[in-house]
């Protein structure tokens, strides 16, 4: 006699058959048949967190690690409303998260929200902030409804998408035994043979065309594709505030970040430059500087290529606008490109020039970190001198410091242009879980590392050893600064007290390293970054 599954274990074991191996969250009562089924497939591996944003970010670390989605597991009322800034950041820097949440019983919502327990409306507030917001109504509804909203995480336009399951339902008998069979994806859409000519010939035809690459490249897994054109024409590529590393910035015709967080020499670059060729990026306010022409020059000339049509022309206007996947589209217009046999002549001139405003910034660099205090830039100078290439950067609470200093050769995950703080320390054990090979390294401000340092018991209690250096100032920095420079030296809000981060992460299993003089910074950095331990460095900056 065949046993009869519950609602939960068809959902997880729907789940299992996506090829999802971590859930991330909190359980509650009301999710406890989800848990149990989780717990009955060993196959699945529950990560479970001091709060239910820490889940959220760890999932956004995993996505973004493996190109998956991820899967949150959360509960009914509180659960719920804490993931709410994990999902905002992933539907406005599209990544795929599928958030599942208890909800409470039919019986009990047939009351009204202000009578139940954990009541209130989910699905409405997660529907600004996601492709699709769902409740499950009926038992029946169970295998349409999960297979659309997966399709949605990773269909166009990757995102987050929510579905709330009535407890009571979770225990609800499936009535016939469901099988989970492979689709097959679609086919990535390219570019018509028309359109990729006209690509061809306003690139051949420029005199200083560019490249901008958003994170849209790194969801395509087009860098290699962005990498043969750019040398092919010797094209200039820099990357959007949020895909620092798309484009791996040991190659001499990388430009690093253009905008916030990006150096100067890249500004100037695009702003003598007489075609823009855009691919996977929103041309974004921090991109941009403000969507005015700090960085874009008004006269040169667009190529945008996105897989979302509604990004195509809506800051600025383009002169050719191609809905398509990047990578499919790059490789039909460098398929153009050789069989025009372009010339190579402006190759050396270009990267020479490169590296000569490289080397300038550098000098200038120098400079200014020459009077031998523990600043931003100096331990951000000797972390870059160190890095191997084969680490992944995590970041937060100052993020442009790290964007400016870094020269990646790896995406460099951190919030976009959400812009959240207290986001880079769960973050960094997502992406470590994504990628157990790689030495994951969290570089955070004290203030962004407050507001989430219980996960470090997150980390200890899942064995997941991330190296995380929390550059300390005793302050919201930034904030400060900026009031100091803008409020005739009035400051409120933005001072903090800090305890000994060493001995906190001690307590915490973590290996705890105090910095306080500039001779240490190298020493203790090297040891670190060339283990894969368990530690916490509270770098104390010269104020």
């Amino acid at each position: 006699m065949m046993t009869e599954k519950n609602m939960a274990e068809t959902v997880i074991e729907y789940l299992i058959s996506k090829n999802v191996r971590h859930v991330f969250g909190i359980l509650a009562h009301t999710s406890f048949a989800l848990g149990d089924a989780i717990a009955k497939r060993p196959r699945l591996r529950f990560i479970h967190t001091q709060h239910e944003g820490g889940a959220g970010n760890i999932a956004l670390g995993y996505a973004r690690a493996t190109k998956k989605p991820a899967v949150c597991l959360v509960s009914a009322g509180g659960g719920a409303t804490n993931i709410v800034t994990a999902v905002a950041q992933a539907h406005k820097e599209s990544v795929p998260l599928f958030v599942i949440s208890s909800d409470i019983g039919t019986v009990s919502s047939g009351k009204g929200a202000w009578s139940s327990w954990h009541g209130m409306e989910h699905v409405r507030l997660f529907q600004p902030i996601t492709k699709q917001s769902s409740k499950l109504e009926r038992v029946e509804e169970i295998g349409p409804l999960l297979d659309s909203l997966f399709r949605q995480t990773t269909r166009g336009r990757h995102g987050p998408v929510f579905l709330a399951i009535p407890a009571d339902l979770q225990a609800a008998a499936v009535p016939e035994p469901m099988t989970f069979s492979e689709t097959a994806d679609p086919i990535a859409p390219s570019i018509d043979s028309k359109s990729a000519e006209r690509a061809v010939d306003l690139l051949l035809k420029a005199s200083n065309p560019v490249v901008l690459v958003g994170t849209g490249v790194d969801w395509s897994d087009a860098q290699r594709q962005v990498q043969e054109l750019a040398e092919l024409l010797s094209l200039p590529v820099a990357a959007s505030y949020t895909a620092k590393g798309v484009f791996p910035e040991n190659h001499p015709l990388a430009l690093g970040c253009l905008g916030a967080g990006g150096r100067p020499y890249a500004r100037e670059f695009f702003l003598k430059s007489d075609l823009i060729l855009a691919l996977g990026t929103t041309f974004s306010e921090g991109t941009t500087l403000g969507f005015g022409h700090r960085t874009i020059p008004d006269k040169a000339k667009i190529i945008q290529i996105d897989i979302d049509a509604e990004e195509l022309g809506r800051n600025y206007p383009t002169h050719l606008s191609m809905q398509a996947d990047v990578k499919a589209a790059l490789r039909t217009i460098i398929d153009g490109v050789r069989n025009q046999k372009p010339t190579a002549a402006l190759a050396g001139r270009r990267v020479q020039e490169i590296q000569a405003a490289k080397q300038a910034w550098q000098n200038d660099l120098e400079k200014k970190i020459g009077d031998g205090a523990m600043t931003y830039d100096s331990v951000l100078k000797t972390l870059n001198e160190l890095l191997s290439g084969k680490e992944t950067l995590v970041t937060a609470g100052m993020t442009g410091e790290l964007l400016r200093n870094i020269d990646a050769t790896t995406p460099i995950i951190h919030a976009g242009e959400f812009r959240a703080i207290g986001t880079a320390l769960a973050t960094s054990l997502g992406v470590k879980l994504g990628l157990p090979d790689a030495r994951v390294v969290c570089v955070t401000g004290d203030g962004s590392f407050m507001m989430e340092q219980q996960e470090l018991a997150t980390a200890r209690l899942h064995n997941i050893p991330v190296l995380v250096i929390v550059l300390r100032n005793n302050a919201y920095g930034g904030m400060k600064r900026d009031q100091l420079e803008r409020y005739g030296g009035r400051v409120i809000g933005t001072d903090m007290f800090v305890p000994d981060l060493a001995r906190l992460a001690e307590l915490f299993g973590a290996k705890g390293v105090t910095v306080s003089r500039t001779d240490e910074v190298r020493p203790v950095l090297k040891r670190s970054l060339e283990s894969d331990d368990f530690v916490v460095i509270d770098m104390k900056l010269d104020q």
